[in-house]
């Protein structure tokens, strides 16, 4: 079997080349068969009307052997290449100059004769020639007797047996050969013009095979670098060169995901280490509360008693809390979460919040502030997932803010009858690189390590999604060791 895109280019058209050459040829053949026969027609037109006319072949109503022997003779001499027969009016080959045995059709068909003799201007005409039932050029014209009734008709073939014999010795010799060279020179030149062409057309699609065979054994861990020739081939030049740029942008853009995916998986392997040990050291704690009240509780003051059922209560609100978190972020993933919108005064929502939260930013020592243009902004949301949005950004604030930082909620009306909201902080910041990933479940700021054991990962996520629901987009602006900016639109109606 062959191999390359190349080499089965070059045999195919190799092929359609042999077989044009034949065609071409051929076609050659015919048509300069047809002019000469046209040619050597129109020469020898009248031929047979001159003969008849001149010539006596049938003084009465019988054909005069002698006068037709002599006529023949006469023709044939002058041209050699002539055949002369007189045809009865039924077809039949009455009289004729050659060899018995060498006439195969002693019957022709008279269509094309009287077609030929009716015709008031030229057309090639061919008819039947008696020694070689080929279809040749002929002359013909009737023969009528003193009182004018058609008694036969005079049939020359004007290219015969001779001639036949001497156009193949020349052609053989000559002019079938230079046809042919010529043909095969035309030929080989535009092969050789078509196989550098298609060279120059698959080099880039080797070079291209060969970058992808290499891309793949690098197990699709390297970036490829695109230099400046592809990057202006792909926008100025032609189609090889853009699906080469196309398959640069496919690998980088394969890197990435995959990139993304082992980071991604990393991330999650990590969170379910840390939520197996959050989820075992709160249910730990609460085992050895009710071991001890079951073991000791008679021993136990009434005090201690209530101390140890309190702790054990508050650790199953823990750790309720954070499996309620693990449903919700899965229900959100799969769309099991529904929005009733309505329209609210964020006044309001806001007062609740800052209610709820304040006693936890008092105990860390964080200011909690809300700046609001316009105390009856309305926003149409569903009150309960927003809230729980608040919740989340907001808690966030303020668990990686330092003692004396402060986390602002701030709310603009705009022009585009939409409500701009903004949580900022002062705290310790996001890292840039990881400012794309914030927003996917699992994952925590590398910078934020410290704080590891305060949250679960999954408050970002949540509100995103939740937000999604509003058809609207969570976004993150944060630099290090100045703080973070959350934002969102909601509509004002």
């Amino acid at each position: 079997m062959i191999k390359g895109l190349y080499r089965r280019l070059a045999l195919v058209l190799f092929i359609v080349f042999l077989s044009l050459g034949a065609v071409l040829f051929w076609v050659y053949d015919n048509a300069s068969h047809q002019l000469q026969q046209e040619t050597a027609q129109k020469l020898h037109l009248n031929l047979a009307s001159y003969l008849v006319s001149d010539i006596a072949l049938y003084p009465g109503d019988e054909l005069n052997s002698e006068n037709v022997k002599e006529a023949f003779n006469t023709v044939m001499r002058l041209d050699p290449g002539t055949e002369l027969y007189v045809v009865g009016l039924d077809g039949k080959v009455l009289e004729y100059k050659a060899p018995h045995e060498k006439i195969i059709n002693h019957h022709i068909d008279l269509a094309p004769v009287k077609t030929f003799i009716s015709n008031k201007e030229f057309k090639l005409t061919l008819g039947v020639d008696p020694r070689s039932n080929k279809k040749k050029a002929f002359s013909a014209a009737p023969i009528l007797n003193a009182n004018g009734e058609m008694l036969a008709y005079l049939y020359i073939i004007i290219q015969g047996e001779v001639y036949d014999d001497a156009a193949s010795l020349i052609n053989a010799n000559k002019t079938w050969l230079i046809s042919l060279s010529i043909i095969t020179a035309a030929l080989a030149f535009l092969l050789l013009s078509a196989l550098l062409l298609f060279y120059k057309l698959t080099r880039p699609l080797v070079e291209l095979k060969r970058e992808v065979a290499a891309f793949e054994k690098s197990g699709f861990k390297e970036q490829l670098n695109a230099n400046g020739a592809l990057q202006a081939g792909d926008q100025d030049g032609d189609e090889l060169q853009a699906l080469r740029g196309s398959f640069y942008r496919m690998g980088n853009t394969i890197v990435d995901q995959i990139s993304y995916l082992r980071k991604h998986d990393k991330t999650r392997r990590e969170f379910l280490a840390h939520v197996s040990h959050d989820l075992r050291t709160p249910l730990a704690g609460m085992r050895a509360y009710l071991e001890t009240l079951q073991l000791r509780g008679d021993d136990l003051s009434e005090a201690d008693r209530h101390d140890f059922l309190d702790k054990a209560l508050l650790t199953n609100h823990k750790l309720t809390g954070m499996i309620d978190e693990l449903f919700e972020l899965a229900r959100l993933e799969h769309g099991q979460v529904d929005v009733n919108p309505e329209l609210t005064r964020l006044s309001d929502l806001l007062s609740d919040l800052y209610a709820s939260l304040s006693g936890l930013a008092s105990n860390k020592g964080v200011h909690l502030a809300v700046d609001m243009q316009n105390e009856e902004i309305n926003a149409f949301v569903d009150v309960a997932r927003l809230d729980r949005v608040f919740q989340n950004l907001v808690g966030n604030a303020i668990l990686y803010t330092p003692a004396g930082g402060t986390v602002t909620i701030r709310v603009q009306e705009q022009d585009d009858l939409q409500v701009l909201v903004a949580i900022e902080d002062t705290g310790q910041g996001i890292a840039e690189e990881d400012l794309p990933y914030v927003f996917e479940p699992y994952f925590r700021s590398t910078n934020g390590q410290q704080a590891y054991h305060k949250g679960k990962g999954l408050g970002l996520a949540i509100a995103s999604k939740l937000l999604a629901l509003h058809e609207s987009e969570l976004k993150v602006e944060s630099e290090l060791g100045k703080g973070t900016r959350f934002e969102f639109k909601l509509p004002a109606s």
